[in-house]
């Protein structure tokens, strides 16, 4: 392995979150590169492109999209894609990015700018986010009936992981995947809701997930 990779994350990002709980159920120490919001210089300058995340493996950059599979070839074990789950754990990942975290998103978007950097870093995230989502104080209005619309996908997760500690039996990337997709939730400071109590407790194990110290 290269001595230490450099991650770069951007604090929001659900797909940041996922890679993040992946490195640290492999057990792979990073060096992590913080992206602000507004500001991809550095990760153009690095890297060659503008998304986090991304992930500097010696000179080799990898793309959000390839990390997962590139960190089961070069430390496959433990795997992110089990054994014969391979495809089950890549449809519920990529629902979790595609679905369920947009229902989480527009719930709490509005409650996400106190966590940011600055205040330059701030005004372009509520910029940005008002022209994909229309004005401010109509998502912000609005809260109530997005938070009342999540029940079910909570409940869809809840029933996942019924009889198990993670959604697949094993952990793999659709765990990580659906943890991500929740982030948003996570990062403003909102608990599970009570009624779903192995989903509370099955986002606890993967925070709880730390990276060997090397």
């Amino acid at each position: 392995m290269v001595a230490r990779p450099r991650f770069y994350t951007l604090l929001p990002s659900h797909y940041c979150v996922c890679i993040d709980r992946a490195l640290a159920y492999k057990g792979i120490a990073v060096e992590r590169v913080n992206v602000p919001y507004h500001d991809k210089r550095q990760l153009l300058r690095e890297t060659g492109q503008d998304y986090a995340p991304a992930l500097k493996w010696g000179r080799r950059v990898i793309p959000w999209y390839e990390i997962p599979k590139f960190l089961d070839r070069v430390q496959p074990s433990p795997p992110l894609f089990p054994p014969g789950l391979e495809g089950l754990a890549g449809l519920i990942e990529g629902w979790a990015h595609d679905v369920l975290e947009e229902r989480i998103w527009r719930a709490v978007v509005t409650e996400v700018p106190p966590y940011l950097g600055d205040d330059f870093e701030r005004w372009t995230f509520e910029e940005m986010q008002t022209r994909v989502r229309g004005p401010w104080h109509v998502q912000r209005a609005r809260r109530a009936e997005f938070r009342r619309a999540l029940q079910p996908y909570f409940g869809m997760v809840e029933a996942l992981l019924t009889d198990r500690d993670w959604v697949l039996g094993v952990p793999s990337i659709g765990d990580f995947g659906l943890y991500g997709g929740m982030w948003a939730w996570f990062l403003v400071g909102r608990p599970v809701p009570r009624a779903f109590p192995r989903v509370a407790a099955w986002a606890e194990r993967i925070r709880r997930l730390k990276p060997r110290r090397r």
